[in-house]
């Protein structure tokens, strides 16, 4: 069950494995003529669309039941998106969402970006620099950008105006990210990485989350193995607190590991959402 609802995440950083280019953009939406709330989901460093698959059918329906539509968009490695994960444009990525947000049969101001581990840090990132999206969930999050994924050379997973965002190193080719393909452990290479930088590297990768015109959940792990989801999504809260953070902020910390986004979290979630949105998106 843990592997059918939650995408392939930062394990396939380091795998090499030739699959069908996926959609761009997968809709499900609610089709009574009426206008809904929509949630937009983008996955982890597998890049792809993985809630495209038709296998997530039955998971994609279950939005309509807290009456929602529900899209998922790739960000790289599908048909119409770069191959490479290397500083990927916010910029471009925007305006996919903006496209998206402005169909008539979506609510415009109800939308919400759901991202799971790398997808979580980039919907940390489009919420903190642009307003498209007016709520944000970030599953399994990141307080501060990483270097790219797949890739052995040393760069900025984004970009912004064509400028790469700094970042934070975890190398691909350290031993606890090669010792992670036979042991599915890589949190040691993050925690390492986190260790090891600046106050200033530190500061010019952070996520400037308090920028967020909406709601912010977060859902983190405390056994997570991939990387240490917990401490990070803590330091999320943090810099919301620090910063007078005037919107509703959920933390849902699970005891599972990383693949632990079970059924009765996203009913946990779908109904936050609909409370922080209020009436007018419900």
């Amino acid at each position: 069950m843990k592997k059918l609802i939650t995408p392939f995440l930062l394990v396939g950083a380091l795998a090499s494995c030739e699959n069908a280019p996926a959609p761009d953009l997968y809709t499900n939406y609610i089709s009574d003529g009426e206008a809904h709330p929509l949630v937009i989901l983008v996955g982890g460093s597998d890049g792809g669309n993985y809630f495209a698959n038709p296998n997530m059918k039955p998971l994609m329906d279950r939005y309509h039941d807290y009456g929602f539509s529900v899209a998922s968009m790739g960000y790289f490695d599908t048909s119409g998106t770069p191959d490479s994960p290397i500083e990927l444009s916010l910029n471009e990525i925007d305006a996919r969402i903006k496209a998206i947000t402005e169909d008539s049969s979506i609510k415009g101001q109800c939308v919400a970006l759901l991202g799971f581990s790398k997808g979580a840090e980039l919907s940390l990132l489009l919420g903190s620099h642009f307003n498209t999206v007016n709520h944000i969930v970030a599953a399994y999050p990141s307080h501060v950008v990483w270097n790219a994924v797949k890739t052995p050379m040393s760069y900025s997973s984004w970009s912004i105006d064509g400028q790469p965002l700094p970042y934070i190193e975890a190398p691909l080719l350290s031993f606890d990210m090669l010792s992670g393909i036979f042991t599915g452990e890589y949190r040691n290479a993050f925690t390492d990485a986190l260790s090891e930088a600046s106050p200033k590297e530190l500061n010019d990768a952070a996520i400037p989350v308090e920028k967020i015109k909406g709601s912010v959940t977060l859902v983190s792990a405390r056994q997570d193995q991939i990387w240490p989801s917990f401490e990070m999504a803590n330091k999320i809260e943090q810099r919301l607190s620090d910063n007078s953070y005037e919107n509703p902020v959920l933390h849902i910390d699970l005891d599972g590991d990383h693949y632990s986004y079970n059924k009765e979290t996203m009913d946990t979630v779908l109904t936050h959402l609909k409370r922080v949105m209020g009436s007018e998106c419900n």
